[in-house]
């Protein structure tokens, strides 16, 4: 079966939490300057795809962003739960240097729940089930876009990985404001970044 392109995963653009290298996590922080401009440049991007529906996490930063892309194609955006981030918990809006260390024992332990959070186990839960009815959703009504968060790409790749799953921060994303493919060859799901460099994705970002 050749391959079928049935969705496109975008990450938000950049809020000042991004460029403060801090934890986003549930915090609903809006897009600043620089995060608005990367989300009309997806827009325009995307404006070439057949897009049939658009979903997106509900949290304002990836709404927006999921809005600025709707609205080249006349669509409603869609907010789904499923879609957000990794619940950090008391790490939220936190410095990222001083605190990588103490999230990494929650990487290493994953049924360990983060302190108001989710543990990594029961988000990677989350996450898999999600996708895999919205693909199958995606491949029998029509291609449909995803606006995201970073720790939602991760877990996209490792579910369609064949190799062993990654850590977030060992993983290659793609940088806010860009857009991956979803591509489906009658089998297996893979994805592949096609708007925005890739770049290293930041341990528990979002």
């Amino acid at each position: 079966m050749k391959e079928q392109l049935v969705g496109l995963v975008a990450r938000h653009g950049e809020t000042d939490l991004n460029d403060q290298n801090c934890f986003r996590s549930w915090l609903d922080v809006p897009l600043n300057a620089t995060g608005l401009e990367q989300a009309r440049a997806a827009a325009k991007f995307l404006k070439k795809y057949d897009i049939a529906t658009v979903i997106s996490s509900p949290l304002l930063r990836a709404f927006v962003t999921a809005d600025f892309a709707a609205g080249q194609h006349n669509l409603m955006v869609y907010q789904h739960r499923g879609l957000f981030p990794w619940r950090l918990g008391v790490f939220s809006g936190l410095p990222r240097k001083q605190n990588n260390d103490a999230l990494r024992l929650f990487v290493k332990n994953p049924d360990v729940t983060v302190p108001g959070g989710e543990s990594l186990r029961d988000f990677e839960d989350r996450q898999f089930a999600f996708w895999r009815a919205a693909l199958n959703k995606a491949r029998n009504e029509g291609l449909t876009l995803f606006v995201a968060h970073t720790s939602n790409v991760v877990a996209l790749e490792n579910m369609t990985s064949e190799g062993d799953a990654a850590e977030p921060e060992q993983s290659d994303t793609v940088k806010p404001g860009g857009v991956a493919a979803i591509y489906w060859n009658g089998k297996n799901h893979r994805i592949e970044p096609v708007f925005g460099q890739p770049e290293p994705a930041k341990f528990g970002g979002s």
